[in-house]
């Protein structure tokens, strides 16, 4: 039961990941903060460019892992180079990622922290707003997110429960 219970909730992370990413997170950054930035800030415009690269290649990364899950779980733990397949794809999205927030740390949050004002923070507020009301962002039904989070926390807290209780 606990490798089915490992796949099932490996296979809900990814895709929570990838839902967010792709729906919430990426297009907030692209279509609102990116160019509020780009105005006060055009010396960033590279750090954006590969960002944005950044943030395709990211998704296609995520439906890579989960291909790679399904493979690894339909062969089993026999088919040693579907888990070593997944490991490496695992840890090489995981520089991906490290390497997305460690470019947004250093080059696009302190130039919007420095020199974007606040009136134009809460006119990047207003634009989400509008955007998501007018449909023409992904309508986020936020509860769904937090409902896929909250199960996701459940079941990693029962997962690793039971294996440390197996331990013992």
């Amino acid at each position: 039961d606990a490798p089915e219970r490992y796949f099932e909730l490996v296979a809900s992370m990814l895709v929570y990941i990838k839902e967010f990413s792709e729906h919430v997170h990426f297009p907030k950054e692209v279509e609102l903060l990116f160019p509020t930035v780009l105005e006060v800030a055009p010396d960033t415009v590279r750090a954006v460019a590969r960002l944005e690269k950044s943030h395709r290649n990211s998704v296609a990364e995520l439906v890579e892992l989960q291909t790679l899950l399904a493979a690894w779980q339909q062969q089993g733990d026999a088919a040693c180079a579907h888990r070593r397949a997944f490991e490496r794809a695992v840890a090489r999205v995981c520089r991906s990622y490290l390497e997305q927030i460690r470019m947004e740390e250093v080059s696009i949050l302190p130039a919007a922290e420095q020199l974007v004002k606040d009136t134009q923070w809460r006119k990047l507020v207003m634009s989400h707003h509008k955007a998501a009301t007018k449909g023409q962002m992904v309508a986020l039904d936020e509860g769904a997110y937090e409902l896929m989070y909250n199960r996701i926390a459940l079941w990693l807290t029962r997962f690793l429960t039971h294996k440390s209780l197996a331990h013992e």
